[in-house]
């Protein structure tokens, strides 16, 4: 059994082990300065416990490892891995090593504090090989301050000079020197909330805790000194940085930079990671490594160091600025309130012109000339020597836009002239240019000879044959794509890895494929977790994509690849002139990744200069939330997965034989909870909350949208699946309201049909799932309700129903469900809130016999029913040893849980009996779904998914089919 996207609770070291759920994985670096896995370990999974705590012995590649009631010694742990696992009566919140011993005593001391506050001291005796030989406890001290602790630090180089600090579940922070007493020294009170973290950094003690503060103590005198707020949301770890810095992160995936003096903190930056919960954060040299609760395993490195990341400056004047472009460092093209240019350039002032208004200027890509428009005017002023030209329109320009050496003007009545100065600005040449389409051009990008213009309603259109050299012939409109980003303007436009990029003021980013024509391969949000209501632009800076825009008052930087924010700064909103750079490494500027972001506050220029940092992803994480549901696609012999969740994402990823995810496409189409998905050939559809519905087609490794679809009441879609695909794409679906549907689609994607199975009046309760199969000439459709009734339905191919049947199962809910036919005969599998695992086998005339199992504890969510699916994986044999003890007509259901359980059960048609065959313990919680497969390596494969993903291997060992661990 094997976990994916586990929390990591803990990092021990970058290249030393790493808490991965229940496994410890380990990382080196490559050439590239990039970390890669290479070993993985498992500690835990037989127990389904994470890994909380790590230590590492370098001097004897020994592991000490810790997690809940469980600690693991793993001898020889980067050569050849052994490991025992220890039982305790309590979980375990802390261990430390005392100082390695010497040579002659070959042990170890070390103590663990567990929840009740209760310090062991133990010793650890090596043997000569760096195998262990027994480890005892040697003392155990309770303290007399009962209290359940939430976090504790264990300090000292031995037992006699140990020192406990805990933080309890009251908000309480207490002292005690174990060996001396069994009562605190000092009992810390000041929080209002449970603590989630402590730190000790030389004679200062830092404590977060559950009402998001940061508080300052004074070990020496027992003292509060400051408290500080700084995270939106709780803060769960907490880790050391170099000199007086620490760093904090929170449950909205945000890392605070604290700095610290003798008697306060001050919040220096915040960066949100948008990866999840923050469980983990270890800082070494120019590098931040964290892990969150959803697998994520990632690193920030600080290009100008982690003080040195902001510089602000203001700009000073004689006049108020009313627009403004920088040409260098303090020499800008500025206007003011009367209309008049001044060129500033360090402490001279002079003045160019004056206009009546200059409400905006442009920079040309050669950086060799500014423009700007007033009303009829084009005004062009050549930077080195302040020359200034002027053309005249036929109308008032509304904007323009630079297309290398030519200008783009647009005028009012939905003109546009093309316009071209001589090298020597001596003479102007001008075309006109229309689009056909009566909507104002709002931005315009020119890639290989063909021009992408984006307008104000929210249009893109695309010209071919477009040469710069040529610009009054041969282009001619290829495409239109009219609300491409609904009826807001499209603010930019970029080419990006073979795919088209597409910003919104609607504050969506649209991917398109390019090809003969555009096709809109998902539209999305910027970020995940960030919202940036106003994108405004693209910026290619070191080879990566970066977006700029503002999310309410604050101007957002958002890095293309990860989605993180870089840059989230106050300035007042977008309403205003800003302008957006990138800045080289000079003697003043040290740093290798800097951006310049000057905007106009009161009359005057504000200049921010901040350092860019990377963030890396070492191990990618699917979901940020449960995951609900899996499927899998195969195409050309390649098994493909998609996953949905709860945070409205879907993910299309593929395992590698690391047993790690490659991510091909996350997809935020749905704009609430997805609850189902599912696949039939290349085709897959997704359901959940606001009645929403989508359907995909596997293109490649992309998923293609093809259809969007609401219902036409605003309700939860609780289950859906595929009847047909071809000729027609059909398929039933039902409602939290209590209806159950089948839809018919056309070829061209429009509903030329659909039944109501049930309505809202219907006293059936809820229909929890569905599912459909067929059966000789027949579709067969059922489906189970909230109140305990098993429906089914008998369609002819052309969806006339022929009969129809309930059962009442059991008094609760039915939550999963699974059907097979064979010969004639349909085999249906339900299971219950109650934990109850009925089978039924139905005959044609839908008479039908009943058996059932109570194995499981807790609500059955999801199971599948196979015969033969694995009979390729067992020697014949075994598979007639098997049809000896089970019989000739034996079927296999496999199921899973909210006792966190799967378990095996056999059916037998003979005796028509549902007989439990094995189990095992998950490593993840809320099971909701899995899938069966083969592998090439003579086992099957269930992988399940809740709040991780779990994968469970099966051989083909007698007399059962064993659940095994794979490394």
């Amino acid at each position: 059994m094997s976990s994916l996207c586990a929390p990591i609770l803990t990092i021990e070291s970058v290249t030393e082990p790493v808490g991965d759920g229940c496994k410890v994985s380990c990382y080196q670096k490559d050439a590239n300065n990039s970390l890669k896995l290479y070993q993985q370990t498992s500690i835990f999974e037989e127990r389904g416990h994470n890994v909380r705590g790590l230590t590492y012995l370098n001097k004897y590649d020994i592991l000490l490892a810790y997690g809940e009631r469980l600690m693991a010694v793993v001898c020889k742990f980067f050569t050849d891995p052994q490991k025992k696992v220890y039982s305790c009566q309590d979980w375990i919140q802390a261990l430390l090593v005392f100082s390695e011993s010497s040579e002659m005593e070959r042990f170890v001391e070390f103590v663990t504090l567990s929840i009740n506050n209760e310090v062991q001291l133990f010793q650890l005796n090596i043997m000569e090989e760096n195998s262990v030989m027994d480890v005892k406890q040697v003392a155990s001290v309770k303290s007399n301050y009962r209290s359940t602790i939430m976090y504790s630090v264990l300090d000292g180089s031995s037992w006699n000079t140990l020192r406990s600090i805990v933080g309890t579940v009251m908000g309480n922070i207490i002292i005690s020197y174990p060996s001396q007493s069994s009562s605190p020294i000092h009992v810390l009170k000041y929080h209002s909330g449970m603590i989630f973290g402590l730190l000790v950094k030389g004679e200062l003690l830092l404590s977060i805790s559950d009402d998001r503060s940061l508080h300052l103590w004074d070990l020496k005198n027992a003292k509060h000194i400051d408290k500080r707020f700084g995270h939106p949301t709780r803060p769960f770890t907490i880790c050391d940085g170099p000199r007086n810095l620490i760093f904090t992160g929170g449950q909205d995936g945000s890392i605070c930079f604290w700095k610290l003096d003798e008697s306060s903190a001050s919040l220096l930056e915040v960066i949100h990671t948008e990866y999840g919960v923050i469980r983990s954060l270890l800082f070494t040299s120019q590098e931040l490594v964290f892990g969150t609760n959803c697998g994520f395993l990632g690193s920030i490195t600080f290009s100008g160091g982690v003080e040195k990341n902001q510089t602000v400056d203001v700009i000073h004047s004689d006049f108020s600025v009313q627009s403004f472009i920088p040409l260098c460092d303090k020499s800008y093209f500025i206007s003011d309130s009367e209309g008049i240019l001044y060129r500033l350039a360090n402490i001279s002032q002079d003045e160019i012109m004056k206009c009546g208004s200059i409400r905006f200027m442009k920079m040309s890509p050669c950086k060799k000339y500014v423009s700007f428009p007033e009303d009829n005017k084009l005004h062009m002023v050549r930077v080195y020597d302040n020359r200034c030209f002027c053309f005249c329109a036929s109308d008032q320009i509304l904007d323009l836009f630079w297309i290398e050496t030519y200008v783009l003007l647009v005028l009012m009545n939905n003109k546009n002239i093309l316009v071209h100065l001589s090298e020597d600005m001596s003479d102007w040449m001008s075309y006109n240019f229309q689009i056909h389409l009566q909507e104002i051009i709002s931005c315009v990008t020119y890639l290989a000879d063909c021009l992408f213009l984006g307008t104000r309603k929210g249009s893109i259109v695309v010209l071919e044959n477009f040469k710069i050299t040529q610009a009054d012939s041969g282009a001619k409109i290829k495409q239109i794509i009219k609300r491409a980003h609904g009826k807001d303007r499209v603010m930019d436009i970029i080419s990006y890895n073979t795919r088209l990029l597409s910003v919104g003021r609607d504050g969506k980013l649209c991917i398109w494929k390019r090809g003969n024509q555009l096709r809109l391969l998902s539209s999305l949000r910027s970020s995940t977790w960030l919202q940036m209501e106003w994108p405004c632009m693209f910026l290619k800076a070191w080879g990566q994509l970066y977006i700029a825009g503002f999310r309410g008052t604050n101007f957002v930087v958002l890095h293309f690849d990860s989605g993180h924010c870089v840059c989230d700064l106050w300035c007042g909103g977008g309403h205003r002139p800003w302008w957006l750079s990138v800045l080289h490494k000079t003697e003043k500027y040290e740093a290798s990744k800097l951006m310049c972001f000057e905007f106009v506050m009161k009359a005057k220029i504000s200049k921010v200069v901040f350092s860019i940092n990377d963030l890396k992803v070492i191990k990618p994480n699917l979901h940020l939330s449960d995951i609900t549901s899996i499927a899998t696609i195969e195409m050309n012999k390649s098994l493909l997965y998609v996953t949905s969740g709860i945070d409205t994402t879907l993910v299309l990823f593929r395992l590698l034989s690391s047993e790690t995810v490659e991510v091909l496409q996350r997809l935020y189409t749905h704009s609430s909870s997805i609850f189902c998905i599912a696949v039939m050939d290349l085709y897959l559809i997704s359901a959940g909350g606001k009645s929403e519905i989508f359907i995909f087609i596997l293109d490649g490794e992309n998923l293609q949208q093809l259809l969007k679809m609401r219902l036409d009441v605003d309700c939860r879609l609780l289950s859906i699946c595929f009847i047909t695909v071809s000729p027609y794409i059909r398929f039933l679906v039902s409602g939290s309201d209590g209806r159950l549907l089948i839809y018919e689609l056309s070829k061209t994607l429009d509903v030329q049909k659909f039944i109501v199975l049930l309505g809202t009046t219907d006293d059936v309760g809820i229909m929890t799932k569905v599912s459909c199969a067929s059966l000789s000439d027949s579709i067969i459709c059922s489906a189970i309700s909230s109140t305990g009734k098993l429906l089914i339905w008998n369609f002819s191919e052309l969806l006339e129903e022929k009969c129809t049947k309930t059962f009442d199962v059991e008094q609760c809910g039915l939550s999963a469900l699974d059907m097979y036919t064979e010969d004639g005969i349909l085999y249906v599998a339900v299971g219950s809130e109650s934990g109850r695992i009925f089978f039924y086998e139905a005959r044609k005339n839908l008479m039908s016999t009943k058996c059932m199992n109570h194995w499981h504890s807790a609500t059955c969510t999801a199971f599948v029913l196979l015969d033969d699916f694995l009979a390729d994986l067992l020697p014949n044999e075994i598979i007639v040893d098997l049809r000896i003890h089970r019989t000739l007509e034996t079927y296999l259901l496999i199921s899973i849980a909210l006792d966190c359980r799967l378990a095996m059960f056999c059916y037998s048609s003979t005796e028509q009996q549902l007989t439990f065959q094995h189990s095992v313990l998950l490593n993840i919680y809320d099971p909701s779904s899995l899938i069966v497969s083969v592998t090439h390596n003579n086992m099957a494969k269930c992988t399940i998914v809740g709040t991780s993903v779990c994968i469970v291997y099966f051989n083909n060992s007698f007399p059962y089919f064993f659940i095994i661990n794979r490394k």
